[in-house]
């Protein structure tokens, strides 16, 4: 194609000098990237996905199939980027060449800006065209919230495209007025380059805007900055306009065959021309755009018709301007030049063969409702014989499908419905009962009416019969021929012979494919199109990129990072830290020239033998309290919760509603209605949305509420044989004699120095096997606290130690990590947890839990397991057989929990294997990459079996 010396809606006052492949090129203003490289004369774009053949331009919107690039400026780098609707800006670099739609991820970090914003509205318009503008302005004279969304940089959808009067003005003058009226209004917002790719339930809609896109061609901004709305909208009105079908026949995939509506916007809009174009179509529509070339000194080869000749006036206008007009004509195939664009163009007549030189061919295989949003929430459609296509049976429950988008083709009938949606929106929003107009709700153009009348035959069979070369998707190189082995597979369903041919599964939803696919699989078995139908279509409607979606959580901002009140403490002593649950957690403390191994060996060794300190604050922490508390905790834990004295507390687990374990924690009760509720550290939100949901959902007359509260308080764990002694100096009032304080007790003491007689949360509990104390105070004395640990501990050998420690002495013991030594569906009985589970009540998941296959014997259980035979430490993991042999092996199970024990002097861990508890003493293999490792099946618990350390 070339530039013609003037018109269009370009600014040639601002030329913007972008690069193709590498090649210096320069636009204008108001271009696309698309336009820019057919403006520098560049015809073939890439190679398609498959097959590797040529491929250019074939439309100017959302419905591209073939023309991607890879876009590189300011050190941002995009894959995948649609030509078409990606506005030029200054410096763009892109690249096309070899598959085109494949793209390349980069692996360094760039410098592109995501946003995200949540917005809540009245009424949402997406697409603004006339429908859509008529739409928001009906609605925002009203002082309605109305948001109006536009995918292209421009508002005015086809009006941009055509040449249309208004009230017998330029189309051009009332889009402005219309824009005006809408920027003068209250609580308006319009939002262009920005494209509603998901439709969420209770109208909820995901939109994607390039922010930089005005500014980008001027300069002065950048399309890498870019931001994702979250919009919930009261209604929503859909005036996504209609797409352009292309006609499938040999070598349809051709550099320079392009929709012919593409061709008018590409004249109107970029002032681009062929050097000779030629007309394929199954509608008036297309007439027009031989016309427009005609006017703008184009030859015209001619128009070939598939119908039979007619006396419309835009046929009469055609024959008067002297361009030839084919009926009852179709083209068979193409042939190109040694670059593989389009060259010529072979006509079959009723009086022969016809060879016609053309390098744009425009097609036109009819118009159809675009209705991608729509379908994604399984919205109800029609065929429609008129159209050729779905319209829509029925909006959703407050939404408006008006315009081109519901089969009303004619402008008049666009802008009358965008009107009339506008109003009954308005009803709605004020409480009146209305209905969302459906089709036939209009009076739609008959199949009388000749402009909009389009033939159902839109195939056109291969004159030698291979049908390998008659493209159906252009996206994923979908044939004729694709489509007949599907159904000679005896595949006929639509969504069927989709997957099995891949059309529609590209980038594109299938939008310029889908309708032919239908009609063809109806075609090829012998059923009216209604009965196929078109597939369906997934959201996003335009792909949305993870960084798109991830937003500005990337990098350092790609997780909260939560640290302890004692955080500073810690890294003052040279620990080293590892997250868990979004906590900054101590792994270890090394010395100077201590190996990590060696520094967990030594905080074991302290833990076992004489008194270390862990900073154990980030544990989850909740208050439950009320008149109903011990009922409501009774519902949820599988033990007797209710019985529990008052300063006493029980470990215990929480189930799923199928009886699979979800967190286990100690409840302590406080006072009468009072608990103190401790979880998983990874498990502290989830839990108290569990309690939430039961309490608002199932029983919400019961007197309960649930506080978070593990941010309130620092807590300080006091592990080993002199753990006792240390806590008697650090707390006052408190008698910790082993008759005064026995395990599971909790008491309330004071801790000097922290500010006056702090009160203190006292707790005999223990996760690593050994006598131990929980310390808890308010947070901010949480590094006083541990500071007079670390004072007062000195003459004892105080060490502070770390999760790894804590991994060691808890897998000693036998302790479980909830989804590290669970699974899914692995029950407290799986877990050898089956004595906590209380024989006298109900709770939730009892029911699933005591079914005969949650109890089977063949279940994966939790076993110990011991390396007699190696120093080495068998991965997290790896998993068991029986023994190794030829593949398939039958995996027995696999390690869940795995370390040295410093206290036994040999490897040992925990691991999921069927039937497990009956297999003690048996010997597995682990198969590693080079080295298989042997392991002995015994009891989980490795390490003082009585608890004899724990409780003396």
């Amino acid at each position: 194609m070339r530039r013609l010396p003037a018109g269009g809606r370009i600014d040639r006052a601002r030329p913007l000098p972008f690069s193709w492949n590498g090649q210096l090129l320069t636009g204008f203003a108001g271009d696309t990237l698309a336009s820019a490289i057919l403006g520098a004369g560049i015809s073939v774009i890439g190679t398609s996905v498959s097959l590797g053949r040529p491929r250019g331009v074939m439309s100017a919107g959302l419905e591209e199939a073939t023309a991607f690039a890879q876009i590189t400026s300011r050190g941002v780098s995009e894959p995948l980027v649609r030509a078409t609707s990606l506005p030029l800006y200054h410096g763009l670099a892109a690249e096309g060449g070899g598959r085109i739609t494949k793209g390349r991820l980069t692996d360094t970090a760039d410098s592109a800006r995501f946003d995200k914003r949540f917005a809540h509205c009245d009424v949402l318009v997406v697409g603004a065209g006339p429908a859509g503008l008529a739409a928001a302005l009906e609605a925002s004279r009203s002082g309605a919230r109305v948001m109006l969304v536009e995918t292209d940089i421009e508002v005015g959808g086809a009006l941009l495209r055509d040449n249309e009067t208004i009230h017998g003005a330029p189309a051009g003058a009332w889009v402005t007025t219309a824009m005006a009226a809408l920027g003068a209004a209250s609580d308006t917002r319009v939002l262009t380059a920005t494209t509603a790719s998901m439709q969420l339930d209770q109208n909820g809609m995901i939109l994607a805007q390039r922010i930089g896109a005005h500014l980008a061609a001027h300069d002065r901004g950048s399309l890498s900055e870019q931001r994702l709305w979250h919009v919930r909208a009261r209604c929503i009105v859909l005036a996504t306009g209609a797409l352009e079908r292309p006609i499938v026949f040999q070598d349809n995939d051709r550099p320079g065959i392009m929709l012919a509506g593409a061709a008018r916007a590409y004249l109107h809009r970029y002032a681009l021309v062929p050097a000779r174009g030629l007309v394929f179509t199954t509608n008036d529509y297309a007439y027009q755009t031989a016309l427009d070339w005609h006017a703008a000194g184009v030859p015209v080869a001619g128009i070939i018709d598939i119908r039979p000749a007619g006396d419309g006036h835009l046929r009469r206008r055609a024959t008067a301007a002297g361009i030839p007009v084919h009926n009852e004509s179709v083209v068979e195939g193409t042939t190109g030049d040694t670059s593989g664009r389009l060259s010529t163009v072979h006509v079959r007549t009723p009086s022969g063969t016809l060879h016609l030189d053309a390098d744009l061919l425009a097609v036109s295989g009819g118009w159809e409702p675009n209705l991608n949003l729509h379908l994604q929430m399984r919205g109800a459609t029609a065929y429609d014989a008129r159209l050729g296509a779905a319209v829509p049976a029925a909006a959703l429950p407050g939404q408006w499908i008006v315009g081109a988008a519901r089969g009303e083709m004619s402008l008049g009938e666009s802008l009358a419905a965008g009107a009339l949606a506008g109003r009954q929106a308005l009803v709605g929003l004020a409480g009146i009962e209305t209905r969302a107009t459906a089709p036939n709700d209009s009076a739609m153009p008959t199949a009388a009416t000749r402009e909009n009348d389009p033939s159902l035959t839109w195939r056109i069979p291969a004159p030698d019969g291979d049908e390998s070369r008659s493209f159906v998707d252009l996206h994923r190189d979908a044939t004729v021929a694709g489509v007949q082995r599907a159904v000679d597979a005896g595949v006929q369903h639509i969504e069927h012979v989709k997957r099995f041919t891949l059309v529609g599964t590209g980038v594109e939803q299938g939008r310029s494919a889908k309708t032919n696919a239908g009609s063809l699989t109806a075609s090829l078995t012998g059923r009216p199109p209604s009965d196929v139908g078109t597939s369906g279509s997934r959201p996003p409607f335009e792909p949305l990129s993870f960084h798109l979606l991830g937003g500005r959580a990337r990098g350092a901002m790609y997780e909260p990072v939560r640290t302890t009140a004692i955080h500073a403490a810690h890294e003052a002593l040279g620990a080293v830290f590892e997250s868990a649950g979004q906590w900054l957690r101590p792994a270890c403390y090394p010395r100077p020239g201590e190996s990590v191994r060696d520094t967990v060996r030594r905080e074991c060794r302290a833990a076992r033998t004489g008194v270390a300190v862990m900073d154990a604050s980030t544990l989850g922490k909740i208050d439950v309290r009320g008149p109903d508390a011990a009922w409501f905790l009774d519902q949820l834990y599988v033990n007797d919760i209710g019985a529990i004295p008052e300063g006493r507390a029980r470990y215990s687990l929480m189930c799923h509603l199928d009886g699979s374990i979800f967190d286990d924690g100690l409840v302590m009760r406080t006072g009468a209605q009072q608990f103190f509720v401790t979880t998983s550290t990874g498990h502290a939100a989830a839990v108290v949305d569990w309690m939430e949901e039961w309490l608002q959902t199932e029983w919400p007359t019961r007197r309960v509420w649930v506080t978070p509260i593990t941010e309130q308080y620092s807590t300080v764990a006091v592990v080993g044989p002199l753990a006792r002694d240390l806590v008697s100096s650090v707390v006052r009032d408190v008698n910790v004699s082993n008759d005064a304080f026995p395990f599971l007790a909790v008491r309330r003491g004071t801790v000097a120095g922290l500010g006056g007689a702090q009160v203190a949360q006292v707790a005999r509990v223990s996760f690593s096997g050994e006598l131990a104390f929980e310390v808890s105070v308010p947070w901010h004395h949480g590094p006083a606290l541990w500071e007079a640990m670390l004072s007062l501990g000195a003459p004892l050998g105080i060490t502070p130690y770390g999760l790894d420690a804590l991994q060691a002495l808890r897998m000693e013991k036998g302790y479980i990590i909830v989804g590290q030594d669970t699974e899914g569906l692995s029950t407290p009985y799986d877990a050898g947890l089956g004595w906590l589970v209380s024989k006298k009540k109900d709770f939730v998941g009892r029911r699933s839990m005591e079914r005969p296959a949650a109890r089977g014997t063949d279940r994966a259980h939790l076993v110990g397991f011991v390396c007699t035979d190696s120093d080495e430490v068998v991965p997290e993991g790896a998993g068991l057989v029986s023994a190794v042999g030829v593949p398939p092996m039958r995996i027995e199970g696999h390690v869940s929990s795995s370390c040295w024990s410093e206290t036994l002097g040999h490897p040992l861990g925990l691991a999921l294997v069927r039937g497990g508890r009956a297999r003690h003493g048996e010997v597995l293999q682990a198969p590693l990459e080079d080295r298989i490792m042997t392991v002995t099946l015994v009891d989980p618990v490795h390490y003082d079996p009585r608890g004899a350390r724990r409780d003396g």
